[in-house]
């Protein structure tokens, strides 16, 4: 049975936004039942494929949420309501730690391990700083990632079941291990890709509005959804063929390219072909750190085609963009002002 309570409170845990006894109370509750923890790990799920932005949308979350308790009301479980008194009793505290060391890691951020009745199971994340130098991951199956500057990728440290998933927040060049029993599926914000062995490139932030998908090697499937994740196409890729996936209206086109241009990033270059300035800056404020804020509206719709450097400076990165001394620009705090003059 689910509440509105436990909901809240759990979405709150997800989102890292609780207080200590809220903790307490979240972690009694888990320990009272195995459904309880089978629905914590459903909503874990979907909180994971509902990540995007500050904060993943409640509602949403929320609506799934719903959709999978009334799946879970024919088991007739009970849910518990803990009351804590301000000072737990010495067992009661022996309590909140033993189940925090096996269950309160899966909310932190890196290295996330949790028991389950079979064995232990080990999560691995790895984040990049921005300036950093692409870093490669091999996985278990052989699988490498090449992570970009300011990406997140978390993986199993030994991949079991049915598929091989890896969560993606940022971009990565995947070469895929073939295995024709095991599926290898990238989670990116509303969107999955499946493959059984190929080498694609993945522009997946999820603070991004857009996912960009390069297919280099292979055949992919691509799966994309809407913000309650609800399933709205499956896109079959080649390869030389790049994907734009608009979140916010929920469309795709298919372009064929030449990929050696968005792959560039693993050699230091990033490359511009009649872009906007908008999405320039966007994708160069991740790779070396910066925020820039261009307040004109139509300067920030200009498009500009060039090519940066990863260990240009942020001198030198605005010596390019006003290539034709439109802009006055200002630096202050690891926040670059473009002004137009």
């Amino acid at each position: 049975m689910c509440n509105t309570e436990i909901d809240d409170l759990i979405i709150r845990i997800l989102d890292r936004r609780q207080t200590d006894e809220e903790l307490q109370s979240f972690l009694l509750w888990y320990q009272a039942s195995e459904e309880n923890k089978q629905l914590f790990f459903q909503l874990k799920d979907i909180y994971e494929r509902r990540k995007g932005g500050l904060y993943p949308d409640e509602q949403a979350i929320s609506a799934s949420w719903n959709r999978l308790c009334d799946k879970m009301k024919k088991q007739q479980a009970t849910t518990i309501q803990p009351r804590l008194s301000k000072k737990p009793d010495r067992y009661a505290r022996t309590v909140i730690w033993a189940i925090g060391a096996a269950v309160a890691l899966v909310l932190i951020v890196s290295g996330i391990l949790f028991m389950t009745e079979r064995e232990e199971v080990r999560w691995i994340e790895v984040e990049t700083a921005p300036r950093s130098e692409p870093y490669s991951v091999l996985l278990s199956d052989g699988s490498t990632v090449l992570l970009n500057a300011s990406s997140k990728l978390k993986y199993l440290e030994k991949f079991e079941g049915k598929s091989r998933e890896v969560y993606l927040d940022g971009e990565a060049f995947f070469t895929v291990a073939g295995d024709k029993r095991l599926a290898f599926i990238v989670h990116t914000d509303q969107q999955d890709i499946r493959v059984l062995g190929t080498q694609f490139n993945v522009q997946g932030y999820s603070s991004d509005p857009y996912t960009v998908t390069t297919l280099i090697s292979g055949k992919v499937k691509l799966l994309t959804y809407n913000s309650s994740h609800h399933l709205k196409k499956e896109i079959v890729m080649l390869p030389n063929q790049q994907l734009f996936f608009d979140k916010q209206r929920n469309d795709a086109s298919i372009f064929r390219i030449d990929p050696s241009e968005t792959v560039a990033w693993m050699n230091g270059v990033y490359s511009f072909r009649d872009a906007p300035l908008e999405e320039i800056t966007r994708r160069l404020g991740k790779v070396f750190g910066i925020a820039f804020i261009v307040p004109d509206e139509s300067a920030r719709e200009e498009k500009y085609t060039g090519k940066f450097f990863s260990n240009q400076s942020p001198e030198e990165i605005v010596g390019v963009l006003n290539f034709k001394g439109q802009f006055r620009s200002e630096f202050r705090n690891d926040t670059l002002f473009l002004l137009k003059r």
